[in-house]
């Protein structure tokens, strides 16, 4: 009866993520023009962008790891790796991450068309900023990391990669590329793409 709880509770946990998540990236993009929220949005993303809590150079370099040309490389060779040890279905998941989350944040941005800060860019961006592109790619990337090397049954884990995503977000803001709005529904959109993307890994192939 022990193991059946703890195998029930496990189980919940990602139905509870998809949930919360699922329910934070719809309310965001309701809400995003409406006043006072967006007020709010525009005076604390400038104050973050004005800030000196963080440095330039640290900022870039959460930025470049929450970057494509740093996760689609990693994640290809993790395709392929995981073909060669007889892993196909975990390197079709990976694939499908990759790509899949990629493909949907193009199509929110094309379908929202939220103009970016006009304060200084620091770095170079896409037109539109709703949602991050970067802050949802990386929470569904390494999101997936945590649960294919198994340490997600860790609250130490969870909390890690948590705050790792937590400033990936916030280097955006802090570059002049988003508001702390776009980034937010990013990491919510993404942790909920991830968790349907596993859910569907756990009914299709059983694990």
């Amino acid at each position: 009866m022990l193991l059946r709880k703890k195998k029930t509770s496990y189980s919940l946990i990602p139905l509870m993520g998809l949930f919360i998540t699922g329910a934070i990236f719809v309310l965001l993009t309701s809400v995003r023009n409406q006043r006072p929220l967006s007020s709010f949005d525009k005076k604390w993303s400038h104050s973050l962008f004005k800030s000196h809590t963080f440095s330039t150079p640290l900022m870039e370099l959460f930025t470049r790891l929450g970057s494509g040309f740093f996760m689609i490389p990693l994640g290809l060779m993790m395709y392929v790796s995981y073909n060669q040890t007889g892993n196909r279905d975990k390197g079709k998941l990976i694939l499908f991450n990759v790509i899949g989350i990629r493909v949907l944040n193009f199509l929110c941005k094309r379908m929202f068309k939220r103009q970016p800060p006009e304060w200084e860019r620091l770095v170079e961006s896409s037109n539109y900023g709703y949602p991050s592109a970067h802050t949802m790619n990386a929470a569904g990337f390494y999101g997936l990391l945590l649960f294919l090397s198994g340490m997600w049954r860790h609250l130490w884990a969870w909390v890690g990669c948590f705050l790792f995503l937590v400033m990936i977000g916030i280097s955006r803001v802090k570059l002049g590329i988003h508001y702390l709005i776009d980034v937010i529904a990013g990491l919510a959109g993404g942790m909920f793409l991830n968790l349907l993307s596993i859910k569907s890994y756990k009914w299709f192939f059983g694990r």
